[in-house]
Parts: structure tokens; sequence; C-alpha cells
């Protein structure tokens, strides 16, 4: 197991993590400080648990609307039924018709 030293909010943190995954972990701790470092500029000093409590909730708000609208575009193919799958598919072929066509037409 390995053990990595990050920053957040100007003070060393060393975390043990799993061997090879140093880099994903200090890019985690830096995007994760990214938050901390705008909420303290945004609100001043109401100290660290706080900041990184807010922080943390920040995080995790847009982690649930990013999940959300993951799901809500898993979900959209199921929105459309067989006659309009089959009617999309139907104008494509037309269309490839029409270029085939069109193609033959100017090489003669």
């Amino acid at each position: 197991m390995a053990e990595v030293a990050i920053r957040v909010n100007g003070r060393d943190y060393r975390v043990a993590c799993d061997d090879g995954q140093e880099d994903r972990l200090q890019s985690l701790a830096a995007f994760f400080n990214g938050y901390v470092t705008d909420l303290g500029e945004e609100l001043g000093q109401i100290g660290d648990a706080r900041l990184m409590l807010l922080s943390a909730l920040t995080v995790c708000d847009e982690l649930f609307e990013l999940r959300g609208r993951v799901k809500d575009l898993e979900n959209a193919g199921d929105a459309l039924d067989d006659d309009t799958v089959g009617a999309a598919g139907r104008a494509v072929e037309a269309a490839t018709s029409r270029v085939r066509e069109i193609a033959s037409t100017l090489e003669a």
C-alpha cells in the first residue's frame, strides 16, 4: 500500500492508497482543493472543518446532478417507440440511396 502527501487548504495530509493510484489521488486532492479554495475566498474564514464540509457538500451536489443527467441520457433511448426508430432507419436508408443516385449521375 502506497502513501501519498496531499495538500488541501494549505495543509499537508498523508493518505494511504492502493499501489499505482498515487497520481489519481493527487488529481482528486487537487480537484477538491479547488473547491475549498474557491469557497474559502467566497466565504472568508469560517473554520477548516466547516469549509471542508461545505466543499464536500458542493462536490456531492454536483455529483448527484450529473448522475441524474446521465440517467436521463441513458433512459432517453427508451422513449423512442419501434415506429420512430424504424422511421429514422428508413430515412437514413433513403438518404443513402439518394446520395448513391447522385454519385452515379455525376460519374456518368
